[in-house]
């Protein structure tokens, strides 16, 4: 998911749960619980979207290692 698709989909969460962003909510309107697991949630998404992006590199320089390989020593 790229950065943008990314924001787009907090801001579409944040509106659907009435909420705004944590920078930018005054402490009375906000309830800490609910912007603290948004946060939280946030975050595990970063986190999910970083080990697969790890993963989809390291399958593909698999593959290249192997094909060069295989040209190497035909």
């Amino acid at each position: 998911m790229s950065d943008r698709t990314h924001d787009r989909l907090a801001t579409a969460l944040r509106r659907l749960l009435g909420t705004r962003p944590r920078t930018e909510a005054p402490r009375d309107t906000v309830s800490p619980d609910l912007g603290t697991r948004l946060d939280a949630l946030q975050k595990e998404v970063d986190e999910v979207r970083m080990r697969v992006n790890a993963l989809f590199f390291a399958v593909i320089s698999v593959a290249i290692g192997d094909l060069v390989v295989r040209a190497v020593h035909p």
